[in-house]
């Protein structure tokens, strides 16, 4: 292949158009930051002839040819062309149409007039380097699987997936996903861990918030970056079940309100005309799209009100958030959609990745709907989508309520025997201790040999299976102990890091009763053990979400005060942090019951508490 960065990049052009031609060749010959030689023919059977003679880098295809029309002319370029990558170049604008033309044996396609100047030129430097890639990943795993006779009818299977176009990207994006969210999860879970220790002092529960602060907000940003590598590898599945849209849209209020309220915004939903009770459609991504246009309407707005509004209308529905805040320049308004992008009082404001536009617009559109946006800077803006979201008499099923943290096993409870195959030894430790600290009999295993062997040495009632495991994965391990004698009767739940969901079927069909996602919740592990298993668990009388008594500053000096209020205003957690720290040597109470209003972003109650005991002294002064 064709040194890309010194070399001349060999361009066989397939067009009868001289005008659609001409263009492509001034592209190209256009551009500055690589060199392209260009032939071109008018016919298929010229474009055959020249393919025996020349060593071409890329083919150009046109599909509508004097003598080949449609996507045959794909199929018999390829036959000719070898490993040589080719583009379509088409007037039509529809997608099926694009990927039946990738299906045919293209590596990518164009809408002649959508690709603008450099687009062309672009285009092909990342095909090619996407084929060099695509090239030595299938020479390395021809090299490694060549040393194993066994595998032979494996190896043309991975040669074959070599030969796809996205190969490549969605293997290095699997063991991102893996290799993140997998310390991720001991970081997260021992934090949860700790909690559970009644000796830790105030000071140390708070640190403890901010570790899990900050994990959860480095996980959202993980989490952002590989939706959005997920939706380009067009991996993400959208799942139409039926839900209680009012579940939908109380959970979205309780998140947003209490935002807005630290702010001082209002904040209001409204309906326009008799919504359905239950709808058919997917309420993950719609409750995270509505999420993500809210979080920044509440973050790019100072005073006045957030509005979501809610329209139905012949099986559709349509959303509209508006906001009172800095609105968007013209010029950005189409821009802010790209991921990765952030305006200029996004800049400002230096949160997030400039993701979160993006992964919404992808989402509503592979539900069935189109994101727009109107704004005038300084006056606020309105995102607006709609969806088919038609009512249906199913039953929805119901968002599981939060439960109270779960000390144990109920009195009368018979012992439970867990195993809990996970190579990682961080994760291991962290689940096995998790619970055994309320009572479960547990063991570990390091790989899924090591499983089957203690399940037919132990037989466990319930066994946490991870699926990447060393010696033998997870699916392996758990079709031979179904297998086994018994194994039918043992419940096995998958654990995965992988933000990847086409290989969910195959998880469930080796076996595996359910899946839980690392990281993971405490709650949600016992949960679905709790239904898999029917037990019942002694729970912790529940903590209050907030400090509801009235926060007290009379014992804090008169300058302390004012420097709390200032950051208050200000909603500048640095400032906290620093006030926090100096605080709890000597006001330990005052230090904990801030830290926890400041975690709340209850600002506004802080606020309160300042000028109001500053009032009380200064007239006791008088």
């Amino acid at each position: 292949m064709t040194d890309l960065d010194t070399a001349q990049i060999q361009v066989l052009l397939v067009e009868d158009e001289p005008g659609d031609a001409g263009l492509a060749q001034i592209a190209l010959r256009g551009f500055r930051n690589a060199r392209f030689a260009v032939a071109w023919v008018q016919t298929l059977a010229e474009a055959v002839s020249r393919i025996g003679v020349v060593n071409y880098d890329i083919v150009l295809l046109d599909l509508t040819l004097p003598d080949s029309i449609g996507i045959d002319t794909v199929a018999r370029i390829r036959t000719v062309a070898g490993a040589t990558p080719i583009i379509v170049l088409t007037g039509q604008s529809d997608t099926d149409f694009g990927l039946s033309t990738l299906k045919a044996g293209a590596a990518d396609y164009l809408v002649k007039g959508d690709f603008g100047y450099d687009g062309l030129a672009r285009t092909i430097l990342y095909t090619l380097h996407r084929a060099r890639l695509e090239q030595e990943l299938a020479e390395h795993r021809f090299h490694l699987e060549e040393l194993v006779d066994q595998r032979t009818a494996e190896l043309a299977l991975a040669k074959e997936a070599a030969e796809a176009a996205n190969r490549a990207k969605t293997a290095f994006l699997a063991n991102m996903s893996h290799e993140l969210r997998t310390p991720l999860n001991a970081i997260l879970g021992f934090a949860q861990l700790m909690e559970r220790d009644s000796a830790l002092d105030e000071r140390h529960r708070g640190e403890l918030r901010t570790i899990n602060r900050s994990g959860r907000h480095l996980l959202a940003l993980i989490n952002d970056v590989l939706e959005i590598a997920r939706i380009e590898a067009g991996r993400t599945l959208i799942q139409s079940k039926p839900f209680d849209l009012s579940d939908i849209l109380r959970s979205v209020e309780e998140m947003i309100r209490q935002r807005a309220e630290a702010k001082e915004l209002h904040f209001v939903v409204e309906q326009q005309g008799t919504l359905p009770f239950c709808v058919l459609g997917d309420a993950h991504h719609l409750r995270q799209v509505l999420i993500n246009l809210l979080g920044n309407a509440v973050k790019y707005t100072d005073r006045g009100q957030i509005s979501l509004r809610l329209t139905p209308s012949e099986g559709h529905i349509l959303f509209e958030v508006i906001d009172t805040g800095t609105g968007i320049d013209p010029s950005e308004q189409q821009r802010i959609f790209q991921p990765f992008y952030q305006t200029e009082a996004g800049a400002t404001f230096g949160e997030g990745a400039g993701l979160g536009l993006a992964i919404s617009r992808e989402f509503v559109r592979l539900m069935g709907g189109e994101i727009s946006v109107e704004s005038q800077p300084g006056q606020g803006s309105v995102f607006a989508f709609s969806l088919p979201l038609p009512a249906t008499d199913a039953v929805a099923a119901a968002i599981p309520s939060v439960q109270a943290r779960v000390l144990g096993l109920a009195e009368g409870q018979a012992p439970v025997r867990i195993l809990v195959a996970e190579d990682k030894a961080d994760s291991r430790e962290l689940i096995v201790r998790l619970l055994g600290s309320v009572g479960f009999e547990v063991r570990g295993a390091e790989n899924g040999a090591q499983a089957v062997a203690s399940f037919k040495e132990w037989r466990p009632h319930f066994i946490w299976m991870d699926i990447r495991m060393p010696v033998m994965d997870g699916y392996e391990a758990t079709r031979q102990i179904r297998a086994l004698p018994g194994g039918d009767q043992v419940k096995i739940v998958a654990l995965t890091a992988s933000v990847f969901q086409e290989r969910l079927g195959d998880i469930l069909d080796a076996g595996c009763d359910d899946i839980l996602s690392k990281p993971f919740e405490e709650e949600h592990l016992f949960r679905i053990m709790g239904d898999l298993l029917n037990l019942q668990y002694r729970y912790a009388e529940a903590a209050p979400e907030s400090v509801n008594r009235i926060f007290d500053l009379s014992e804090v000096s008169l300058e302390l005060r004012a420097t709390i209020k200032q950051a208050a205003e200000a909603l500048d957690l640095d400032a906290f942090a620093g006030i926090i720290e100096s605080l709890r040597q000597n006001h330990p109470t005052v230090a904990g019951e801030l830290e926890v209003l400041v975690n709340e972003f209850r600002f506004e109650q802080i606020q309160r508490a300042a000028a109001d005991t500053g009032q009380e002294l200064l007239r006791e002064g008088g």
